[in-house]
């Protein structure tokens, strides 16, 4: 069973991840594009990062829609503008790990609200260390936290591992799965553009 999680996350990371830079210009302004992968050393800016990544960062046009990648509770606010910036993060009870939402512009959530998967959580902003550009910055950790810099991987996982694809309002998903597109609304980026 862990193999089949590994192979669809892998699989949903190949569809998803942006092509080569000469492509990107063709994406639709909606068009899910990973920036930066967990354990990346390059930045969402394609420049090298000294240090792996603690997250994914999802590219997508300032102002858009955030959305929370499973049902929850926002259990801290993150108002740090060295770092991840505006941000919030949501305790997932129902498989006990926590998502942090970095770089957004503002916040459509409080500390204490329930809130459901594929619901607006904040905006795409550029707020704390996004380097000019537009994203959203996700960590999944296995126990509470705020946001971990670039080098500190403990207490975090790859949000990809625990993927179900793109999120569809109509379809009911496992407990213990995030939905990989979100935070930003999906729709399949295709290779080769």
């Amino acid at each position: 069973m862990a193999w089949r999680s590994a192979v669809s996350g892998l699989l949903l990371a190949a569809v998803l991840v942006a092509p080569p830079a000469s492509s990107q210009t063709s994406a639709g302004a909606d068009e899910v594009v990973i920036l930066s992968t967990y354990r990346s050393y390059n930045g969402a800016n394609n420049l090298p990062r000294l240090r792996p990544h603690a997250g994914v960062d999802f590219g997508g046009r300032l102002g858009a829609p955030v959305l929370a990648s499973a049902d929850g509770v926002v259990s801290r606010i993150i108002d740090w503008p060295p770092g991840c910036g505006h941000g919030v993060v949501i305790e997932h009870p129902g498989f006990e790990r926590w998502t942090a939402y970095c770089h957004m512009q503002s916040l459509t959530v409080g500390q204490g609200q329930r809130v459901s998967r594929g619901e607006q959580i904040g905006l795409i902003g550029m707020s704390g260390n996004t380097v000019n550009i537009p994203h959203v910055h996700m960590e999944l950790c296995t126990s509470a936290c705020a946001s971990h810099a670039d080098g500190d991987l403990s207490g975090t996982a790859d949000p990809l591992a625990i993927a179900d694809g793109c999120f569809a309002s109509n379809k009911v998903y496992p407990r213990d799965r995030l939905v990989l597109t979100c935070p930003v609304p999906c729709r399949v980026w295709i290779l080769g553009q």
